[in-house]
């Protein structure tokens, strides 16, 4: 059995021969993983387009991932490549973003942050033109598709394409709208709907397996925007989107992701035909629960800890948390494993080890645990 097909079993609901894998990285861990394994490079120049795992597929076949991720769309603005001497760069959005370096006990690495906002002003919006979707070049999905796409579940990310598009786009004065300008807000996000629609079209008719959206809506123990506000806002057009691409693939799987504690929209996302939720983060919500309340109609694709356990717990913290999640999560299918954000430096490389151990020692069916 190979990947594909190990996650089209698992996605619907059945149990495969494993427990199927999958893990994100910062570009400077994916550095620093190549340097120490010697991994080769093939797919830099293939993919130097993407973020983050889109940037290299050698390491995802070195560790034995199963699912591999390309972005497009706005969300692929996150990391790009800075011109010499340069901090910034602008996307075609008008988004600014700046380098923003950081420092950990393993290294020094950066992120990007957002500096200027194009709609920042209120009348911005009436003198804005928003990018073409014709124009984004995705040919690379192709070469993708090409050399990956037989053996390996491939994920087109659309990453950012709602609330945090408006959030890209607008600002600081973002949460407000959805209260005091909600005119400005439903225009706003119908633009930035229609754009990655479009985009999601083009990765299906390419052959991707599954459509992954993200806008984050949770915070630690509570949610950032109400259980109402999401529902005028967020639930229809995320429902729209979701339907559409099962209109134009019936077999294509959406996937949605947002961080934090978002148990009261739960039932919202299985009535708009979600397929995965993404990363169900142990801190705010129990991946347990999840599956016994949920488990039925929803995949579970995450839930190991990059906030506590694999930066700060020993190998064996790891190994016991990654049992637990196969006990609880994997039995029936319809669970995906992975960490609950992007692998970064400050993650030990034994702890990081030590995860890929006890999903191969545990995570075969039926789970003997």
């Amino acid at each position: 059995m190979n990947s594909k097909e190990r996650l089209q079993i698992a996605f619907d609901h059945k149990e495969p021969d494993r427990v199927p894998v999958q893990v994100s990285f910062v570009p400077e861990v994916l550095e620093k993983l190549k340097l120490k394994y010697k991994i080769k490079k093939d797919s830099d120049d293939l993919l130097s387009a993407g973020v983050v795992s889109s940037i290299d597929y050698d390491v995802d076949v070195y560790f034995g991932h199963d699912m591999l991720i390309l972005d497009v769309g706005m969300g692929s603005g996150y990391y790009r490549k800075f011109e010499p001497g340069k901090d910034t760069y602008t996307t075609e959005w008008g988004i600014t973003w700046k380098k923003m370096p950081y420092k950990t006990r393993f290294g020094n690495g950066y992120y990007t942050e957002i500096v200027s906002f194009p709609l920042a002003e209120d009348d911005a919006l009436d003198s804005y033109i928003p990018p073409d979707p014709e124009d984004e070049d995705i040919s690379f999905v192709d070469d993708v598709m090409r050399t990956y796409g037989k053996d390996y579940y491939i994920c087109g990310s659309l990453a950012c394409s709602i609330l945090e598009a408006f959030r890209y786009l607008r600002g600081p004065k973002a949460f407000e709208d959805l209260l005091i300008n909600k005119e400005f807000a439903h225009k706003v996000m119908d633009m930035t709907v229609n754009y990655h629609l479009k985009l999601g079209y083009k990765l299906i008719e390419k052959g991707v397996d599954m459509i992954w959206l993200a806008d984050d809506v949770g915070s630690e123990h509570s949610m950032l925007i109400s259980p109402e506000v999401f529902r005028e806002f967020m639930k229809p057009r995320l429902g729209y989107m979701i339907s559409e691409f099962k209109k134009k693939n019936k077999n294509i799987k959406v996937a949605w992701h947002s961080d934090g504690y978002i148990v009261p929209i739960l039932d919202d996302l299985i009535e708009i035909g979600l397929d995965v939720l993404n990363p169900i983060q142990p801190e705010s919500m129990d991946p347990s629960w999840i599956k016994k309340r949920y488990g039925n109609n929803l995949c579970l694709w995450g839930t190991v800890s990059t906030q506590r356990t694999l930066p700060y717990g020993k190998p064996e913290d790891v190994e016991n948390e990654v049992i637990n999640r196969i006990k609880n999560c994997a039995p029936g299918g319809g669970f995906l494993i992975g960490p609950t954000h992007n692998i970064q430096l400050d993650v030990p490389e034994e702890n990081l080890l030590a995860f890929y151990d006890a999903v191969k020692k545990y995570g075969v069916y039926p789970v003997k645990i």
